[in-house]
């Protein structure tokens, strides 16, 4: 059964400087351009919704209309907040799971999708996600209060693949936002599976880290 997705790209970057990441240049292309080809690639993939900032959704058409002509897009206006993001663009969907991506990732592969969403099935989602390598504290007022076990931690990443309804279900309960999409879900104590995604599937949310994608881009080039 074909599987929608949602890339959401409707974020401030504040992060990144007066410059926008989403359509800053990576390797030539806009950093957004590379996430857009890569799901255009996935087998069975429904429609693409993209999630702009309002205002720019022509903008973002044009973009998709460039770097994924070949599937069914559609753009849609943001929110303010991530959780307001996610839910235009679930509303856009018809699938029973759609995976939603970051647009700020834009290392990801076709082949790590179709796992996530390969994993998700049967199940109320799945993630792909990395174990920690850093030694992790929990600090409170400036004091660490906590040493988690670094064996059962792991960074989540995207794509988080959902099914649809329990999405809307779990927003439901309540107004608050959430980091990501596994946190929502488990608000009605569902659990999600997770896939090993990889350390090149990065977010660009500063100026190094659009260094450091271009330089595993073209180590992912030389490589083939």
């Amino acid at each position: 059964m074909p599987t929608d997705s949602v890339i959401v790209a409707a974020g401030a970057s504040t992060r990144f400087g007066s410059a926008d990441k989403l359509t800053a240049d990576l390797a030539g292309r806009p950093l957004i351009a590379w996430s857009l080809a890569a799901f255009e690639a996935v087998r069975g993939l429904g429609c693409l919704v993209v999630v702009a900032a309002p205002g720019r959704e022509a903008e973002f058409e044009d973009l998709a209309r460039t770097w994924c002509p070949r599937v069914c897009f559609r753009v849609v206006a943001g929110g303010a907040r991530r959780r307001d993001s996610v839910e235009a663009g679930l509303r856009a969907c018809s699938s029973r799971y759609v995976a939603i991506h970051d647009g700020a990732r834009p290392l990801v592969t076709p082949a790590l999708i179709e796992r996530t969403i390969e994993a998700a099935q049967g199940l109320p989602g799945a993630i792909a996600a990395v174990p920690v390598t850093d030694t992790i504290k929990e600090v409170r007022g400036g004091r660490i209060v906590g040493h988690p076990d670094r064996s059962l931690l792991w960074a989540a990443q995207t794509p988080q693949v959902v099914l649809r309804q329990a999405w809307f279900d779990a927003a439901a309960m309540s107004d608050n936002d959430e980091t990501d999409d596994a946190a929502m879900l488990s608000r009605l104590g569902l659990e999600c599976a997770v896939v090993e995604g990889s350390y090149d599937n990065l977010k660009v949310t500063r100026p190094l880290d659009l260094d450091l994608a271009a330089r595993l881009l073209a180590a992912r080039e030389a490589a083939q």
